[in-house]
């Protein structure tokens, strides 16, 4: 197929740098809106109206995150999924392994994980890429213009989705299903009507990103990182493009004064605008990463490799924070202050650890279990007392 030749081109050993910066920036950027639902109950994550904001601080910080936050970075991690399929079946089958046989059982223990940390919080994500995983592999050698075209299709339908339901549901049902307890006389049907409409509409956008992730990494887009001023300008004019779409969304819902019809509505023009967004953050990180060392970057590289221990970690870390922390000191711009607290604290530990370790600790695990045999864990030059 058209993309074997491109992608054969990367060595098998070669870790390529730029997906570790990207991964590492979107498990930071994906705690903005996290955090929203660790700290507030009710319709907050999609209401930026609640809870009662207090200050004019407060309205910034959630219109921020809205504009520039809000799909866009589980728009990068799906995107960078999608291509990591391509990437686990090219090196399993360099390595003699049968890359659907191995991948399938890698995103089993996947599945598992994610089940075990929707036990603890029901926004888990991971249960949903590994569902997605099958489907990825039965389309993977699909010509990569074909699986872009497809996926942004996919990932834009939850639109027409959206609107039908929108206009044929009681508004109350979407304040509901968005853990309002206080709304509790909608129509069962309506609730379970909008409830599945919300299930379509994470599993469309987060396979429509990977599909355009698997169409990237086939025609080599992800793996040729340059620092070109070409590539500067492209991936900015695309995020101001996205960042004006979810703006005018955001402005029109704020005119029909945070309706519930008015915020899915107005969440169309958001979910238009992440397509050009979060390509534009891609480029923007690979720009980035090219142009730039030091230590912020090693750090951000260090959180990329450790994503999924450092994923699980925000929600350790929230859902404690949350459980120990009055409710009437938290307002948007605090919990904005602790995602930096713990943005710090996530960056520095993850490159400590990779200083001793060669991979966080449930990479190792899942690594581990996905071979069926022990790995290499320690780094054999790591000073014994760096941690």
């Amino acid at each position: 197929m058209e993309h074997q030749t491109k992608v054969g081109l990367l060595p098998s050993s070669q870790r390529i740098t730029h997906l570790d910066t990207v991964r590492g920036v979107a498990v930071m950027g994906i705690l903005i809106m996290n955090a929203v639902s660790f700290f507030f109950v009710g319709a907050a994550y999609f209401d930026i109206s609640s809870p009662e904001n207090r200050t004019i601080l407060d309205w910034l910080v959630g219109g921020f995150g809205e504009v520039f936050a809000d799909q866009k970075f589980m728009a990068l991690f799906s995107l960078l999924f999608g291509a990591s399929v391509l990437l686990f079946c090219e090196r399993a089958a360099a390595k003699g392994h049968s890359p659907v046989r191995l991948s399938l059982w890698r995103n089993f223990l996947l599945l598992l994980m994610g089940s075990f940390h929707a036990s603890i919080w029901e926004g888990d994500i991971l249960f949903v890429y590994a569902c997605c995983a099958p489907v990825l592999l039965l389309c993977r050698k699909l010509p990569p213009t074909l699986l872009i075209s497809v996926g942004t299709l996919l990932y834009l339908s939850p639109i027409i989705v959206n609107a039908l339901v929108v206009s044929v549901v009681d508004p109350a049902a979407f304040l509901e299903v968005w853990g309002d307890s206080s709304i509790k006389t909608t129509h069962l049907g309506d609730v379970d009507l909008v409830f599945l409409c919300l299930m379509y509409d994470v599993f469309a956008r987060a396979m429509g990103m990977m599909f355009i992730g698997m169409g990237l990494y086939a025609n080599g887009a992800l793996i040729r990182a340059n620092a070109s001023d070409a590539l500067f300008k492209r991936s900015l004019g695309l995020v101001t493009l996205g960042a004006l779409l979810s703006g005018v969304g955001l402005a029109w819902t704020a005119t029909q004064n945070f309706s519930p019809t008015a915020i899915v509505q107005g969440n169309y023009a958001n979910t238009v605008g992440t397509v050009p967004m979060a390509l534009g953050y891609l480029g923007l990180l690979m720009w980035w990463n090219e142009k730039t060392s030091g230590v912020l970057i090693n750090r951000i590289r260090a959180l990329g490799k450790t994503a999924l221990t450092n994923y699980i970690g925000q929600t350790i870390v929230c859902v404690v924070l949350a459980s120990l922390l009055p409710g009437e000191w938290m307002s948007r711009t605090t919990v904005f202050l602790l995602i930096i607290v713990i943005w710090w604290a996530q960056l520095y530990l993850a490159e400590k650890w990779l200083e001793r370790y060669r991979f966080g600790p449930l990479e190792y695990l899942w690594r581990c279990a996905t071979y069926r045999r022990m790995a290499a864990f320690v780094n054999k030059e790591a000073a014994p007392n760096r941690l």
